[in-house]
Formats: C-alpha cells, structure tokens, sequence
C-alpha cells in the first residue's frame, strides 16, 4: 500500500484541532512562521523525547517568545451566571404554569407545561449560588427557581423530579422546617410518585403547621385527588456479567481472554477457551471519558445520560448534570479545575482528545497520581512517538503548552509566586505527559455513542449518536479486522464488548476501528488505515479481498467433513454426488452441511421476526444459535450471516443506552 503524507497530516491534525476555525490553530501557525522550516526540521524534528519537546517550546529563542507571548494571555472565558435573566425565565414560567391551570383541553394543557419546564430549566441554569446576588430574592434565586420547576413536575405527574427539586430548594435557602406549603408540595410529589402514606406524613406535618389555617390543607387534599402519576417509559439499560467472570489479569475483561504480545502486533488480545457466539469479553470503565460540547446542553456532563430536568454548576452555565449526585461527583474533582475555561476550550478548536488528555490530570486525586496514570498510559499503549513528523510533534507540543497553561491559571498546581507561564520543573513534567496522552490518544481512544430510536420502533429508524470519546485501558489492546469477531456497544459510558462469532483458543479478538468491509474497497481501508492509525491490516478479509456487502453473492463455503481437515470446498452442483476435497484427497458428502445451513438461516429469519417484534432478547438468542451453527459448517463471507452478526450487534445496542428524539 503507498504511503500519502498528506492524508496522514490531515488525519492527524484532526486528533488535535478539530475546528480550523479555532484560535489554536492561529497559534500553531504563527509560532510555526515565527522558528522557520529549517529550525523546525532540523533541529526540533531531531529531539528524541517529549521531555525535550516541551522544555524546547518554553525555552529555545526560536520558538519561545510568540508561545510565550500567547500562553501569558490566557484568561477564564465562560458562560457566566445571570440573575437577572434568570428571574425572567422564571416569571415566564410561572405565566405558563398558570395558564395551563386554565387550559380546558389537556393537549394544551401538557403544552403549556411543557413550555413552562422550559422556561424553568433555563431559570435553573442561569440562577447564581445562594447569596451571591442578594437585590434579587434576597440571594435565593437558585432556590425559587427549583421551587417554580418542582411546581411544573408536580402538574406533569413528574413525582421523583419534583421531590428532588424540593430538596434542592431546600439546600439553596427555602425554609423548609416551619413552612406549610413546602410540605404540601412535598405531599403533592409523593402523590406524583404513588407514595400515598408518604404524601399522608407529609400532609400531616404541613397540617400541623397550619393551625387554624385549614384551608391550604383543604386546598392540597383536592390538587393530590386530581393529580396523575406520569407514565413515564424508563428505557431499560443493562450492564451484563462477564462470561465465567472477571480475569484478575486484565481489568474488566472476562477470564475467557487473554493479552499476549508479539513482535510485529504488539499486545493484543485473543480467546483463552474457547468462546461462543454471544460471550461478553469487556465490560469496562473508561480511564476518562468527555462529552463532546455538542451536547453540553443535551446530556450530562458526567455520566452522559439524556437530560431532562438538569442541575447546574453553580459557577457556570455552559454544562449540566443529570443529578445533584453527578454534580457533586464532577465539582468536587475535575469540574473545578475546567469550569472557568469550558468556553476557552470550545474556542481554541481542541478535539476531544484533548479534553481526555486535560480529564486524566483534573479527575485524579492529586497531581502525583495524574502523573503516574498517564506516565503508565504511555508505557503500556501504542504512541508512534519515534515516526511523527516535526509538524506534529510542534503542534502536540503547544496543544500540551496551552493545556499547562490553563491548569496554571486554574490553580491546579496551587497558588503561583508569579503570573508568568514559564513553568516550574513539576509543571514541564505535567506538561511532557500531557504530550505523551496526545500522542496515545490518536490510536487508542474510543468514540462513545448512544442509540436514538423512534417512538414507534426500536429499530427501525434508529440511529447511533456519538454523545463523547473515552479511553479505555483494557480496550485499547483490541486489535483491528476489517470485518471484527467482537461488536461494542456503550451502557453509559461503560463499554461493552461481545463475540459476534465462535473463537477457537488463541484467536484474536478483534475489533473494527473505523474502516469495515462491507462499506469500503480494500483500497480505501488501507489508506484510511494507514492515515489514521499507521499500520497496513493483513486480516483475512484484506488477504481474500472480500467484496462490498452488497455484491457478495449466495454461495457458501463448506468446511471439509473428513476429520482434522480444514479445507473450504464450494457449495456441490449436485448434492446427490460427493465432493472430492484436493486437500485430504477424499470423496465427501456435503448433504448433512447443506441441510443445516438451511435450518439456521431459518433461526436468521426467526430472530428477523423477533426484531419486528421488538422482542430484542428473543432475537439476540435466535441470532447466536444460528452464527455458532453457521462457523460449525462454514466460512465467512456469507452474505445472511453477515446480516446476522449486524443485526446481532443492532440487538446488543438496544440492550444499552438508548434514547427517544
């Protein structure tokens, strides 16, 4: 396969900035202007280590004044709090509310609702911590702008919701203790949630605190008989258990696998025993895991779930969470760190790698255990470190320059003696590891996506969404085929890893990276191959030059029936006369394999049924008989067991995160 530079600069480029229009991209190419082709060939592109890169780039006159110059600039840029609009959003809400308690027809009625827990999630948003702004609320905007949201949930038969802003309410300063329509609310919530003795304690404690003032109570009792509980469809997610258990080996793979190293393929897995179609091989946590800005505003920001009622940061307003728990997770760790510079991110154009990069140093613990992460990162995956060109090695360089800065300005290393950039020999340490996660992430992360599927079917229509990126330590050591043996799919951020065929002990297990067969020529995939990830694939569907899926014609390759013989014959003429096999040179009938190819592309068609049934666990059983019948007789490729293992891998999807549109 020829080799093009050129296309390999672009793919590369692209794991760094993946908006040209970013400032990072000015500066890379400013700086690259400012030392010279010659200086950059010649002298930088001959440094044998990332150590050398980074200490060059703060420190070399060629190069450290326009880095320099830049980096001693960079400022908090993020989405600020407004009290102001906040209080705004919340009058509208409050206007839609009550207009829907006027509205005769329910359709209306759930649309102006549904207007108001706009306007009210906007007001959540916006709202500042308690007591930062006390001209309005007297400081509890945050606090009034839950108590409207709970009042909207309630009316939608949104029980757990509203409950959980109540209790927000309650933590950002509403009296709660002494006051009787906080705990009508709470009544109301209960009832929302079919807790009836619940809302009855509740109620009971509000009619203690209402003395005489009977009436609110009155009032509660006939709103809790009207109320609904919403029917609200939790789609199921489930993480499976590993097949025959955890390997105490290899991090959240299964015992049925194993990692071992060559020196062509470097470290890759293969089965231990054998496997069976269906066998979950991974089920792993990321090292770290980013949403893709996209979908700052649509999910959240921590274990990626659809968002529906979000709770904010209380600094900024660019991100949300799902939960008050996923909040306090990301605050207390690494949002502290990024919360001042979410928009400054987004504006220099980094990819999302670079937000996996920054991630493994502002979730870890301390600054020591970030270091020895992405120190161990770098010895145990994949780099290419020694093959780079100069260009990419300068903008990996300053990418980790900017990312160092912004930690200084964050405070990550503590309180500076000084303002400036040039750093300390901890913060050049930081800085060199930044770099070596650049470099690894390009051939090692994982796109994360979810599946959107309509409100008629779970599988026509649906669509794979990619909500973020994650690096996973036991994930990165699955190598490539351009027609993969395991399929993953994604139960948060979890991945999950599951054979999509039989393996025979010592088979590799392999993944797809991107370039598969059945859409891309053989060409194509190796110079996609080549570009992206560096390496020539030699997998059997490379050495047969399969066709595109959609030329691959209905013959069938049959396994010899002789005993020890590992020959492929094609499908007899005549299946009344043996077939000589030119390998073990016997005659050999074909009837028994013809017949049952014939009952499992029957199971294909079942599981096909099950599918249009929406019966997903029906259908991923059927699927797996069949495919273990199919390697037991015959060879890859064919055609429906290629539509098989697809449709298998549509079926484990459905089993993970999914979401309505």
């Amino acid at each position: 396969m020829d080799y093009d530079p050129d296309y390999q600069k672009i793919c590369s480029t692209r794991t760094v900035q993946s908006d040209k229009k970013g400032f990072f991209n000015e500066f890379y190419l400013n700086v690259k202007d400012a030392c010279g082709d010659k200086w950059l060939q010649n002298y930088f592109g001959k440094l044998k280590s990332n150590a050398a890169r980074i200490l060059s780039i703060f420190s070399d006159r060629e190069i450290c004044d326009p880095v320099l110059g830049v980096l001693e600039h960079v400022q908090p840029v993020f989405k600020q709090k407004d009290v102001l609009l906040s209080s705004q959003r919340r009058a509208q809400a409050d206007k839609f509310y009550l207009m829907s308690s006027n509205a005769e027809v329910e359709a209306d009625r759930k649309e102006l609702l549904q207007q108001a827990l706009m306007h009210a999630n906007l007001a959540v948003m916006r709202a500042p911590a308690p007591n930062l702004d006390t001209s309005v609320d007297h400081g509890l905007t945050l606090a009034m702008a839950y108590l409207t949201r709970a009042n909207i949930l309630i009316s939608q038969g949104e029980g757990e919701a509203a409950l959980s802003d109540l209790k927000l309410a309650a933590n950002f300063g509403v009296e709660s203790k002494q006051n009787v329509d906080y705990y009508c609310k709470m009544a109301k919530a209960y009832a929302a949630m079919a807790e009836g003795a619940r809302a009855e304690i509740s109620l009971k404690i509000a009619e203690k605190l209402a003395g005489a003032n009977t009436g609110i109570i009155t009032i509660t009792r006939k709103e809790i008989a009207l109320i609904k509980p919403a029917k609200r469809e939790r789609l199921t997610e489930v993480v499976p258990a590993l097949t025959h258990g955890e390997n105490p080996e290899l991090s959240g793979a299964a015992k049925v696998v194993k990692l071992v190293e060559t020196k062509d393929k470097g470290r890759f897995v293969v089965a231990d025993q054998g496997l069976k179609t269906g066998d979950v091989v991974l089920a792993e946590d990321p090292v770290a895991a980013c949403l893709l800005p996209n979908f700052f505003g649509t999910n959240c920001h921590h274990c990626f779930k659809r968002l529906h009622t979000p709770v904010p940061c209380l600094h900024c307003s660019g991100i949300a969470f799902c939960s008050a728990q996923c909040m306090g997770e990301a605050c207390e760790t690494y949002h502290r760190f990024e919360c001042q510079f979410m928009d400054l991110f987004i504006g220099s154009g980094m990819s999302i790698l670079c937000f996996i990069a920054l991630r493994i140093f502002t979730q870890a613990p301390s600054l020591d255990d970030g270091l020895a992460t992405a120190n161990l990162l770098f010895e145990h995956l994949c780099s290419h470190q020694d093959v780079r060109e100069a260009d990419d090695h300068l903008q990996r360089s300053l990418m980790a320059g900017f990312l160092m800065r912004v930690l200084q300005k964050a405070q990550y290393f503590g309180r500076r003696k000084t303002e400036g950039v040039n750093p300390t020999a901890v913060e050049l340490q930081v800085a060199t590891a930044m770099l070596g996660l650049l470099q690894l992430l390009q051939y090692n992360a994982h796109e994360i996506y979810h599946t959107m599927v309509t409100d008629e079917h779970c599988f026509e229509g649906c669509k794979v969404v990619y909500v973020g990126a994650g690096l996973y330590g036991t994930g990165s050591y699955f190598n490539h085929e351009c027609w993969p043996s395991v399929a993953g799919y994604f139960v948060g951020k979890k991945l999950v890893m599951s054979a999509t065929k039989p393996h025979r002990p010592n088979e590799i297990v392999a993944v797809n990276y991107g370039p598969i067969f059945t859409k891309m020529n053989l060409k194509e995939r190796q110079r996609s191959l080549r570009g992206r990830y560096a390496f020539n694939c030699n997998c059997m569907t490379c050495q047969e030059n399969w066709p595109l899926l959609q030329k691959i014609d209905k013959q069938v390759r049959f396994w010899c029936t002789s005993a020890n013989c590992v020959n492929l014959l094609k499908f007899p003429k005549d299946l009344a006369k043996d077939v000589r096999c030119p390998r073990c040179r016997k005659n050999v009938s074909l009837k028994e394999s013809v017949a049952k190819l014939i009952k499992i592309e029957e199971l294909y068609r079942e599981a096909a049924e099950a599918m249009q049934a929406q019966k997903t666990n029906e259908a991923i059983e059927l699927f797996k008989e069949g495919i273990d019948a199919f390697f037991q007789i015959a060879a890859l490729p064919h055609k429906d067991t290629l539509i098989a293992q697809q449709a298998l891998l549509k079926c484990n999807a459905n089993t993970g995160t999914t979401f309505r549109k």
